[in-house]
């Protein structure tokens, strides 16, 4: 057994003496092998989504698939973060204000079935990052088993190819609401014509993509080592771009994760 499979072993048993556990899913690699330790920890496992406008329909529909291969149930939490006001002033908290209405909204889920363990798919390398929505989780004591063993997104990838489950090598991704920079106030509009944006880019396959609304301009992210490639298809993707009323489309020219 590898130090991999030793973590991952460590979980299960920590995650199986919880006895009734709640399980934040939303069909990511990180969110999955927590699920699949759930699941095989034997601990009465209840999973929970959060749904709405800020997130991608595709990815969830993708998720729920997921979850049914796995053999496991969700429940929807339905949020509706473009109604509150603190979420839509786009400050440098809007991640905070995202995480703390998602896991309060769990929270009072778990009341009526008794659950007392809330469990989120954080890894080691998110520790690494500036995450505004993990204040949240140590506010509401939300538990990161991932973290408590000390697995990172390395790891957690492998583990998942191990065990032949689909996701493992799937690209990660955020919602809607970073796509637009802090500070610019969030609308559905936006989001909406951010969403059109990647659709029309999706059949290029880019292994990363993302594409920032700055109002009359798309700035366009992909990883580094495919900026050549989209380069060479600049003209097709203004042409993809232009019609949804953005005057300039460029290229980031550090690329995601930079």
């Amino acid at each position: 057994m590898n130090e991999a499979n030793e973590k991952y072993q460590q979980m299960v048993n920590s995650i199986g003496g919880m006895g009734k556990v709640a399980v934040a899913f939303s069909g990511g690699a990180d969110s999955t092998l927590l699920l699949k330790a759930a699941l095989d920890s034997r601990a009465e496992v209840t999973t929970f989504m959060a749904v709405g406008e800020i997130f991608f329909l595709e990815e969830q529909k993708k998720a729920l698939a997921l979850a049914e291969e796995l053999g496991v149930k969700v429940t929807l939490i339905k949020t509706d973060l473009l109604n509150d006001e603190r979420f839509k002033r786009n400050w440098e908290d809007r991640c905070y204000i995202c995480k703390s209405t998602i896991f309060q909204l769990i929270k009072k889920a778990c009341l009526d079935r008794e659950i007392t363990n809330i469990l989120d798919g954080s890894q080691m390398d998110d520790l690494k990052e500036v995450r505004p929505g993990r204040a949240a989780l140590v506010e509401l004591n939300v538990r990161s088993p991932l973290v408590d063993v000390k697995l990172n997104k390395e790891e957690v990838r492998s583990l998942l190819k191990e065990m032949g489950i689909s996701n493992w090598d799937a690209p990660g991704n955020t919602c809607l609401a970073t796509r637009v920079p802090y500070d610019v106030r969030i609308t559905w509009e936006q989001l909406k014509r951010v969403k059109k944006a990647e659709a029309l880019l999706a059949p290029y396959n880019f292994k990363q993509l993302r594409v920032r609304d700055h109002g009359n301009w798309a700035r366009i992210e992909v990883a580094p080592e495919e900026i050549p490639r989209l380069f060479s298809e600049r003209g097709k993707v203004v042409e993809l771009l232009r019609p949804l009323g953005y005057r300039r489309v460029s290229m980031d020219m550090e690329g995601y994760g930079h």
